[in-house]
């Protein structure tokens, strides 16, 4: 067993700046008391239940945040953003799914938040818009039997038959229900039990 890395190792390019300041008390109470005043202020019913009031909304939609961004060692992390902020404050419920991808690749998710209590609506957002969209049918998942130790594919490199198979039935379902029962009888009249195997998992999922 590898001993554990040290902190000379683990920390030569980040320290830990935040578990730092959090561990010190430089607030006060006052200070607490003034957050806790301005938080439902802006994110609880003068928030986003004023903005859903007001507007006649039953929810607010979002971007979940940013594309993943490549760790830089000099200027740190490149975050963006994110809408998770509000509901967390108010402690309100919210909904991510995956919105679709950056250039192919990247994914990006899409949030769906409300007021308190409103979990079977935002489901039912969130829901329609995977119907509406197949945002995750266009690039199933796949799972490799073994993994090679000198080249790892991904899910959007692999192309084994199986696979363009599931690919295929994934498209065929969103644009053509015709063709996409006939690909699953040729699936199931393949010889190939793993590809249909697969094939099941893929539709039942969508």
């Amino acid at each position: 067993m590898s001993p554990l890395p040290t902190a000379s190792q683990e920390l030569q390019f980040f320290g830990q700046e935040l578990m730092e300041l959090a561990d010190q008390d430089i607030f006060s109470a006052s200070d607490y008391a003034a957050a806790l005043a301005e938080g439902p202020m802006l994110a609880g019913p003068q928030g986003i239940d004023a903005i859903l009031a007001s507007k006649n909304l039953v929810a607010l939609v979002a971007p979940t945040g940013s594309p993943a961004w490549p760790t830089d060692e000099v200027n740190g992390d490149h975050f963006t953003g994110a809408s998770s902020g509000m509901s967390a404050v108010a402690g309100y419920p919210i909904v991510n799914v995956l919105g679709g991808y950056s250039f192919g690749v990247l994914p990006v998710g899409i949030s769906f938040f409300g007021t308190a209590f409103s979990e079977p609506t935002l489901i039912k957002l969130a829901s329609g818009y995977e119907a509406a969209t197949h945002a995750r049918a266009h690039n199933l998942p796949t799972f490799a039997a073994t993994v090679p130790f000198d080249h790892i594919k991904g899910p959007l490199q692999q192309n084994s038959e199986s696979d363009r198979a599931i690919q295929s039935m994934a498209t065929a379902v969103s644009s053509n229900p015709i063709q996409a029962a006939a690909l699953s009888a040729n699936a199931v009249a393949s010889p190939n039990q793993a590809t249909r195997a697969k094939i099941k998992k893929a539709l039942h999922q969508l």
